[in-house]
C-alpha cells in the first residue's frame, strides 16, 4: 500500500487524477484477496495488483474509462470457465481521485508517513465517493473524518458495511539482515520487492551505507556485540545473519535466539552450523530455538553466486511468511 499511495501522492502533486481499485470482501476465489489494491492512471496500471491476468486487464481498462468520465463505483467482473481459469469472479470498488481534492493529498501524505513508521490502522473509503479517512491503531482519525460507528469496520480483514469499505493497514513484516556484504546487497532489494520492510545492520562503517541499500528502511552501523543498543528485535522479525566471520555470526545468533523470532537463518554450511549450534547450547539457548535456525539458509536451488543465494533466501522467507500467516488465520492477506 505504501508504494501505491506514494505513487498517488506524486501524481496528485503533479496535477494528475487517478482511480484506486480495491477488491471487496465479496470478491471470488483468486490470487489476491479482499483489500488488494491497484492504482490506475490514464495510461493504465501505475502500481499495485489485483491478481493479474484477465481480471486485472479488464479492471484496468474499466478504471481508465472511469478516469476519462471522472467517476467511480462498484463493479463485478466474472471470469472462470470461459477463460480456462478457476479463479471465479472479482468484485471491486473504483475510487475516482481528483488532483484538486486536498483531502486526498492530505490522506496520501499521512498514510505514506504512517506506514514508513510501521504504523497499523485502517483506510476507510466511502462508497459514495466521499472523503476517505485514515484511522490509527486506536481507531482515532489520523486524516479525514472517522465514520460515526467505526468499530465494526476495524477488523483484521477487509470489511464493507454502512456505505464504507475499510482496508486494514499491515506495514509488512520486518526483515533484519546482519552483515552488509555482497549477499546482503543482493538480498535487500529482493526482500523489499516482496513486501518486507528491510533493516540492514553491520559494524563496518564503509558497508553500513544507506547509499548501498536504497530499498532498505534502515541501515544501521553498530556493534554486533550489543545489537540492542541500536535495534530492538521482536518476535515477529525475520532475521538473516551473513556477517564476515563465524565468530560474528555466533555473536548475532546468541542475541537473536535469546527470544522467539518469526524466522532465523544463517549463511553457511553444516560445519558452521555445528560450530555455532554447539556454542549456543553452551550459552544456554533452548534446543528448540537452535533447531529452528535455518543453516544452510534458503531453499536448495544449488545457488552459488550472491544473486542466486539471495533468490534462495528470499524464496524461503516468503514461504515461511505465508505459513506463519496461515497459522495466524490471515488467509490471502494483503501486505502493504
Amino acid at each position: 500500500m505504501k508504494e501505491i499511495f506514494a505513487q498517488l501522492l506524486e501524481r496528485l502533486l503533479a496535477g494528475g487524477d487517478a482511480v484506486l481499485v480495491t477488491l471487496t470482501p465479496d470478491t471470488g476465489r483468486g490470487p489476491r484477496g479482499a483489500g488488494a489494491q491497484m492504482l490506475v492512471g490514464s495510461a493504465g496500471r501505475i502500481a499495485g495488483t489485483v491478481g493479474g491476468g484477465e481480471t486485472e486487464r479488464a479492471m484496468t481498462d474499466l478504471a481508465v474509462q472511469m478516469l476519462k468520465e471522472r467517476r467511480g463505483g462498484m463493479h463485478a467482473h466474472a471470469s472462470g470457465e470461459e477463460s480456462g481459469t478457476a479463479c471465479g469472479g472479482a468484485s471491486a470498488y473504483f475510487q475516482y481521485v481528483q488532483s484538486g481534492d486536498p483531502r486526498w493529498t492530505a490522506l496520501a501524505t499521512r498514510l505514506v508517513a504512517h506506514l514508513e513508521q510501521g504504523g497499523h490502522g485502517w483506510l476507510v473509503l466511502r462508497l459514495d465517493g466521499g472523503a476517505p479517512a485514515l484511522l490509527g491503531e486506536d481507531r482515532a482519525p489520523l486524516s479525514g473524518e472517522a465514520p460515526a460507528d467505526c468499530a465494526p469496520l476495524c477488523s483484521d480483514v477487509c470489511v464493507m458495511r454502512g456505505g464504507c469499505l475499510a482496508v486494514p493497514l499491515r506495514p509488512g513484516e520486518r526483515a533484519v539482515i546482519f552483515g552488509a556484504g555482497h549477499c546482503a546487497r543482493a538480498l535487500a532489494p529482493l526482500l523489499a520487492s516482496v513486501g518486507f520492510r528491510v533493516t540492514v545492520f553491520d559494524d563496518r562503517e564503509a558497508l553500513a551505507d544507506a547509499a548501498l541499500f536504497p530499498q532498505a528502511e534502515r541501515v544501521i552501523c553498530g556493534s554486533l556485540e550489543c545489537i540492542a543498543d541500536r535495534l530492538t528485535l521482536t518476535r515477529d522479525d525475520y532475521v538473516v545473519s551473513m556477517t564476515s566471520t563465524h565468530a560474528s555470526d555466533l555473536c548475532v545468533m546468541r542475541q537473536v535466539l535469546a527470544a522467539e523470532r518469526a524466522y532465523v537463518g544463517m549463511l553457511g554450511g553444516q560445519g558452521k552450523r555445528a560450530f555455532v549450534a554447539g556454542k549456543l547450547r553452551e550459552a544456554g539457548i533452548p534446543q528448540a530455538r537452535i533447531d529452528g535456525m535455518r543453516t544452510p539458509v534458503g531453499l536448495d536451488i544449488r545457488a552459488v553466486t550472491p544473486e542466486e543465494i539471495a533468490v534462495s533466501i528470499a524464496a524461503e522467507m516468503v514461504l515461511v511468511r505465508a505459513q506463519n500467516r496461515e497459522r495466524a488465520g490471515r488467509e490471502k492477506p494483503c501486505t502493504f
